[in-house]
């Protein structure tokens, strides 16, 4: 019988050798072997999830190709280091059922105290359809665990040119075999349901569950209890028949719903390929292999920061790549037009109106259709700021979408779901200039075919890299026990019912995910100079004084790391350099003691949206350096209390990651690192500015001016309303705001910024809402704000973070001002040394 059995192996492999020679495979994790990190001295033993010669075949070509050991028939003897052994999960799981020749070699080998192995779980798909259940054709060529001998052929014959394999990281036998508390047969019989159970989640992962069609989805939807009811009650209240009512809906349900397509997706990657390496010089991924993991037992829900119109597909392209199942997209309805609102569709994308308030069919389709996926375990993505940030920092969440999902993922109990905050970033986005142009005023092009069009210019241009970094993923249900009490009574209830303060814990949530997103930055070449060069006088410095700065941005970096997850893309002050002088226009100017590096304007105001992306990150340290911008000197403890003070604005403005009462921890440790590198020095509890002549003296101004306007906007928000208030008694809050804005747009214009956020009335709004959390701030009836005495106090010490002419620009038009009493109140101000 052996002897049979191995000729027809042997027959098998003679006749896979032609199909062997069209294979074409990816492979996760890469680089594989250095991952795996085999013990040459400790024998191998591969698992295969199902019995296939095709994929023990494509097994041993991937070993032999990432010179990894190659498996090898071991027959009754155990596998020695120089013959790694194969085993196939149903053969080892039968040995839980009846004794087998193999039962009783993997038994004795566990009795063995003597006997070790490296156990490498290896998954093998053929293609990456996940098959559709209600296509036969479909099914017949997606891969499947239960296919036969037949049909294993025709899925080899379709999908040989897109292999996919995944390598586990090994398990130690002998250690899972020690630390199991039974008999070694029964812990070779829990090994084999752990192995069971890694194949399933595996697969999911990388596949994602089977799909169903798409009339089939909406016909589901249109049946649901929720549409139904909607479809009730508007034909109820608008007094239309149930018939014209249910094709309002079915027209809802048209317009949302996906259409993926595996092999759509395919071709989608192979001119994406062409299409990203034409346009970048690049597409850095970090953190995917945190992913990778937490997707083998977790429902993923990714929430990236939205960036550029490039972001909805260089995601789902990134992960496919990675091997990971891509996700379905949530997609604002202004792109769906043609071409491209079909293909988007086909990709995974389901469309959203910007508004559906007051709209009841279309809410309940579209939350019907969101249920729907989380039910039945897909993969989402959308962007939690609601739109593209047209000034390179994060906008405020908006939180309706991701209330919908959080409570229908809390709702279901068969799947633990994990939230993936994902930092997006280029070293140029091509929308650039009508970002700009939008905050100015200008009205926003709709997209259409036509703009499509024009697009394809952007093919003879580069754009740098692209920088994606996967956050720490947030555990939903973990989240919710810690800050949602009795969220599981109050869901399981009731299908209507929500827990009280529901809103507030999304919000909660949102702001968590915001804070994650900007911890797993990544700091890009252009990035960094783009802080150091903007916070130089008129943008001009020379070559050897940027790369100094760069220098002590990088060490304040390494020394205090912002998060975990954070990224560093290149360190070196000169590579950093070379690499953003191209991409970021920054102009030479030779000259016989030293180049010097210049922005034009029109480039100085296009690279804020590089520096905007890393401005976080300098957030303590560029408030610590303001401190001495007119003092040489200053008490610590002075300069703790200050950051203890102001921390909370800029932890709103900028979603800084530490909690408000680490705050002063985080600055002791700030201060030590900038005294390491010379930026400060301290003698006892006094804290020293350098000398103006060192160079460290040239990267700490640089240092404060990083959060000169932001910290010109704290200060006179605060003086303008405490003048304001002070003067009238009773402010209207929307009133308020605008006084804000229009003093800031004024400000600019006088000091030759050409900054549009710097009167981006939304910053004034969150200022605001820090004073009122604060409890300086009250709002009372008719939404007219009633101010604290102390912040007179305040406003007057504020004026101590700015330059001389800032501060005197400042009181100036305070004072003349529209309307304003003409003798301004005076601040005691320190000179400045």
């Amino acid at each position: 019988m052996r002897a049979l059995y191995a000729a027809f192996y042997w027959m098998a492999w003679w006749l896979f050798r032609p199909l062997n020679a069209l294979i074409k495979y990816r492979i996760t994790p890469q680089p594989t072997a250095a991952h795996l990190g085999l013990d040459p001295s400790r024998p191998v033993v591969y698992v295969l999830p199902t019995r296939s010669w095709g994929d023990l075949f494509v097994l041993d070509r991937l070993c032999r190709d990432l010179k990894l050991p190659p498996p090898r028939r071991t027959g009754n003897s155990y596998p020695t280091p120089e013959r790694p052994g194969v085993l196939y999960l149903p053969a080892l799981l039968e040995t839980r059922l009846r004794p087998t020749e193999l039962s009783a070699v993997v038994d004795s080998a566990a009795a063995d105290p003597d006997f070790d192995a490296q156990v490498v779980p290896v998954s093998v798909f053929w293609g990456r359809n996940p098959g559709q259940e209600t296509s036969l054709w479909k099914l017949l060529f997606a891969d499947s665990v239960q296919a036969g001998m037949v049909r294993k052929l025709f899925i080899m014959l379709a999908n040989a040119r897109f292999v996919y394999a995944s390598f586990a990281a090994p398990m130690n036998f002998r250690e899972f075999i020690t630390q199991e508390p039974v008999p070694p047969e029964q812990a070779v019989r829990k090994l084999s349901r752990l192995l069971h159970l890694y194949f399933l989640r595996a697969r999911t992962a990388a596949l994602g569950p089977r799909l169903q069609t798409r009339s089939v989805v909406i016909e589901q939807l249109l049946a649901s209890r929720g549409v139904q009811g909607a479809i009730e009650a508007e034909a109820r209240e608008s007094r239309i028949t149930l018939d014209e009512a249910t094709r309002r809906a079915r027209k809802c349900a048209d317009e949302i719903a996906a259409n993926y397509s595996s092999v759509t997706v395919r071709i989608l990657e192979q001119v994406f390929s062409y299409v990203w390496n034409r346009m970048f010089r690049g597409v850095e991924v970090h953190g995917i292999d945190r992913v990778r993991a937490w997707a083998q037992d977790h429902e993923m829900i990714y929430l990236p920061s939205h960036r550029s119109h490039a972001d909805y597909l260089l995601l789902s392209y990134v992960l496919y790549q990675a091997g990971l199942a891509p996700p379905h997209i949530a997609a604002g309805v202004n792109l769906n037009f043609w071409p491209v609102g079909g293909l988007l569709r086909r990709a995974g994308a389901f469309y959203i109106r910007r508004s559906f308030s007051g709209d009841r069919i279309y809410a309940a389709v579209f939350r019907g259709y969101v249920d729907g996926l989380i039910a039945r375990g897909y993969p989402i993505s959308f962007y939690p700021e609601g739109g593209r940030s047209r000034t390179g920092r994060l906008l405020a969440p908006k939180t309706g979408l991701l209330g919908m999902v959080a409570e229908s993922a809390l709702r279901q109990t068969t799947r633990k779901v994990a939230l993936v905050p994902i930092y997006v970033g280029y070293d140029k986005v091509w929308e650039l200039g009508s970002y700009f142009k939008e905050l100015r005023g200008a009205k926003k092009q709709k997209e259409s075919a036509g703009e499509l069009l024009k697009a394809g210019k952007l093919l003879t241009k580069s754009f740098g890299k692209v920088h994606i970094s996967f956050g720490e993923p947030l555990h939903l249900q973990m989240y919710a026990d810690k800050h949602q009490n009795g969220w599981r009574e109050a869901l399981r209830s009731s299908p209507e019912r929500t827990p009280p303060q529901f809103k507030s814990f999304v919000q909660r949530l949102a702001l968590a995910n915001h804070r994650r997103i900007n911890a797993a930055a990544v700091v890009s070449p252009v990035g960094i100079t783009a802080v150091a060069l903007l916070a130089s006088p008129q943008r001009v410095v020379s070559e050897a004084e940027l790369m100094e700065q760069i220098g002590h941005l990088v060490w304040l970096l390494k020394g205090r790391p912002y998060s975990d997850t954070f990224v560093i893309s290149q360190a070196a002050p000169r590579a950093v350099v070379e690499w953003a002088l191209p991409i970021a226009r920054i102009a030479r100017i030779p000259h016989p003691w030293g180049d010097l590096l210049a922005l034009a304007d029109r480039d100085a105001v296009l690279l804020t949206y590089a520096r905007n992306n890393l401005q976080h990150l300098f957030a303590l340290p560029s408030l610590i350096a303001n401190f001495f911008r007119t003092r040489s000197t200053m008490e610590q403890s002075a300069v703790l209390d200050g950051c203890r003070w102001l921390y909370p604005f800029l932890r709103t403005e900028f979603f800084v990651r530490w909690e408000p009462e680490e705050a002063e921890e985080v600055t002791r440790q700030t201060l030590d690192v900038m005294c390491q590198l010379g930026l400060l020095s301290r003698s006892d509890d006094v804290l020293l500015r350098p000398d103006v002549t060192s160079p460290a003296f040239s990267s700490l101004s640089m240092l404060a001016r990083v959060m000169g306007e932001t910290l010109e906007r704290y200060c006179m928000t605060t003086w303008l309303l405490a003048f304001e208030y002070r003067e009238q008694g009773s402010l209207a809050r929307g009133r308020f705001e605008e006084d804000c804005r229009m003093l800031a747009e004024r400000m600019a214009v006088l000091t030759g910024r050409d900054s549009p956020e710097f009167f981006d009335k939304a910053l004034f709004k969150g200022y605001l809402d820090t004073l009122i959390d604060a409890g300086l701030v009250r709002v009372g009836d008719e939404k007219h704000l009633i101010v604290d005495p102390k912040l007179q106090q305040i406003a007057e010490h504020s004026l101590e973070l700015l330059s001389d002419e800032s501060r005197q620009t400042l009181l100036q038009l305070i004072s003349r001002r529209p309307g304003a009493v003409p003798e301004a109140p005076r601040a005691e101000v320190e000179a400045p040394v």
